[in-house]
């Protein structure tokens, strides 16, 4: 079965070749846990100390606090366009699933009800 193509011709104003930069959230896999993702037009930041290099900016994203390539996330995640606090908050799940809850903690693997905790 399927997925259902997006409608692009229903969102007026919408051209899915220019990404918009703000914060949104997407399942990076079908059942699997929301991540918060944050995508902006600037210099690349440095892997290792996350500090901004002397490069050509473009088009950048960021899922679950962590590179990202932008053309895995948009224009998917267009349509859950999220505040900067819900953003936070997704983050910040994150980091506390890895330490108290493992069965949710990787966003490219479904989440297991039977094994997860209950997510409100």
């Amino acid at each position: 079965m399927s997925r259902a193509p997006l409608n692009y011709a229903a969102m007026p104003g919408f051209d899915p070749d220019t990404p918009v930069p703000g914060f949104y959230k997407m399942r990076l896999r079908s059942g699997a846990r929301y991540v918060g993702v944050r995508i902006w037009y600037g210099a690349p930041l440095d892997p290792v100390t996350g500090e901004e290099l002397d490069r050509s900016h473009r088009w950048q994203a960021h899922a679950d606090g962590a590179y990202i390539d932008l053309e895995r996330v948009w224009p998917q995640c267009a349509a859950d366009r999220i505040s900067d606090t819900e953003y936070a908050y997704l983050l910040s799940f994150g980091q506390w699933a890895e330490q108290h809850a493992p069965a949710v903690a990787d966003p490219f693997q479904r989440v297991d009800p039977l094994q997860s905790p209950i997510l409100f």
